[in-house]
């Protein structure tokens, strides 16, 4: 049935296997069709709650599954059907590069085949709902100032328990980036103005960011057509919505957080994309001519680029 799926539908493999299990499930709880049909849950979705679906319990489990992505039917699985956690296991890999680099006993004419990219992948994998399984690799002296941490936390963590070691750092470092891009936590100098403030520098004030982010929750603020938000919390700018090089003022009602990509939309919308497109095309050059530089000199690499500053002066 596989072979004939993929050879009449051009499904993939993965694809074929998917929709033969669900179709075979599906025979004895039919709940699980009209879900794929109103769109209520997705095929991989229910590809992953199949073992936990029984004539019973189907109408709760598609009903809590109901709207949720891949990722959020994962931690539901564990939910169902939790896991034991892991014990920690920090233990060094073979050199790879090393065997790449031998050269065959026999066919010296065989090409060793590349690392595989699965292997290299970093996991986070629920195991219940309260626990993740969290794996990945790290340098030596990524070990070494694990240790070290584990170390200098004895007198609070005995064990060195690496999810809390973890944890610690995570706190620390969130704060610290927080504080230095958001500005918040913080401490005022003085009492902020409230209102529009003029400014030929194109950093808003402290008190600006604050309101800001803490007014979007930390999320990109656009919503489209529809109604629905970006959900994105990451590569997060300030964006001055009437433009900072057509006002040079800063205005925290006038202002949202937004990612990257929806940065660059509205900016194109605002300036006109080839304006844009020059802008960018400036930066690449200017990143490209400090990276040449670096390689002749071995200097200390530039802070910024004058096509970065250029852009980020417009919004």
């Amino acid at each position: 049935m596989i072979a004939f799926c993929m050879r009449e539908f051009n499904f993939s493999e993965g694809a074929a296997f998917n929709r033969i299990f669900v179709a075979r499930a599906a025979r004895k709880v039919p709940a699980m069709l009209d879900a794929l049909r109103s769109g209520a849950v997705h095929l991989t979705g229910l590809r992953l709650l199949i073992p936990h679906i029984d004539e019973e319990s189907h109408e709760k489990v598609l009903a809590l599954a109901a709207g949720k992505s891949k990722r959020e039917i994962e931690e539901l699985v564990a939910a169902l059907s939790p896991k034991p956690p892991i014990p920690d296991d920090v233990r060094k890999l073979p050199n790879r590069e090393l065997a790449l680099c031998t050269p065959p006993a026999t066919d010296t004419s065989a090409e060793t085949p590349p690392l595989p990219r699965a292997e290299r992948r970093s996991v986070i994998a629920p195991l219940s709902a309260d626990t993740f399984k969290i794996q990945f690799t790290g340098s030596r002296a990524f070990r070494d100032k694990l240790r070290q941490a584990q170390d200098l936390l004895r007198h609070r963590v005995p064990n060195g328990d690496l999810a809390q070691v973890f944890e610690k750092a995570l706190d620390v470092l969130i704060a610290k980036v927080l504080k230095e891009r958001f500005a918040v936590g913080r401490k005022p100098r003085r009492p902020s103005v409230p209102g529009p403030v003029a400014s030929d520098s194109h950093d808003a004030p402290d008190p600006m960011k604050r309101e800001v982010y803490e007014r979007d929750e930390g999320r990109c603020a656009f919503v489209d057509e529809s109604g629905n938000r970006c959900p994105a919390r990451g590569f997060l700018e300030l964006d001055h919505i009437d433009g900072y090089a057509r006002t040079h003022v800063h205005d925290a009602d006038r202002s949202r957080l937004l990612c990257r990509t929806h940065d660059q939309l509205l900016a194109e919308q605002l300036y006109g994309r080839v304006f844009m497109e020059r802008l960018r095309q400036e930066r690449k050059e200017a990143k490209a001519a400090a990276h040449r530089s670096r390689s002749q000199t071995s200097g200390v690499a530039r802070r910024t680029c004058p096509g970065t500053s250029a852009q980020q002066r417009l919004l």
